[in-house]
């Protein structure tokens, strides 16, 4: 009952039914980061969907992205955990406090190649522009992860994404 009168008043937002972070610790890069470090099982790195959130904030994600080669069936803080085995470099990576998380390129990729389905869910493109916008880098960085890494699914749609919107940055 308190859990569900501090999400009313906005001191806290809700991630299930018991459980809940501060609001203001959302308002911060590092704060976004220890949230997620603390909602994410152990020893994996955060990608996709769930690292644009720490980049970037919004409304926190429903799943919780990571790259992983393991298989998780159950709900983590009521949200699904999903999977991706692709190659991660360490070029790909850095951290944010704890937590282990994919770079802004590696994250506007991962998202690019999300299925047209879910990509439209979540406002892919506008997600994309706006980590190149925020953190400085072009089109082309995403392309030359992608050509690296040319037998991911989606790879193709991916890249004519990014073909098209270069001409923007």
């Amino acid at each position: 009952m308190i859990l569900h009168r501090l999400a009313f008043v906005g001191a806290v937002r809700k991630l299930d039914n018991a459980n809940a972070y501060r609001t203001e610790d959302a308002n911060t890069l590092y704060g976004r980061g220890a949230i997620i470090h603390s909602v994410a099982p152990y020893g994996t790195v955060c990608c996709a969907v769930t690292a644009a959130w720490v980049w970037l904030g919004g409304e926190f994600p429903k799943t919780i992205d990571i790259v992983s080669t393991s298989h998780f069936r159950t709900l983590t803080y009521g949200r699904k955990i999903r999977v991706f085995n692709r190659n991660a470099p360490q070029e790909h990576l850095t951290s944010i406090g704890d937590l282990h998380i994919t770079t802004p390129q590696r994250t506007a990729c991962d998202i690019a190649l999300l299925s047209e389905e879910e990509a439209g869910e979540i406002y892919a493109n506008e997600t994309v522009c706006a980590l190149m916008e925020t953190y400085g880098f072009r089109p082309t960085d995403c392309l030359d992860i992608l050509a690296a890494n040319r037998f991911w699914q989606n790879s193709p749609r991916a890249k004519q994404f990014f073909r098209i919107i270069e001409h923007c940055f």
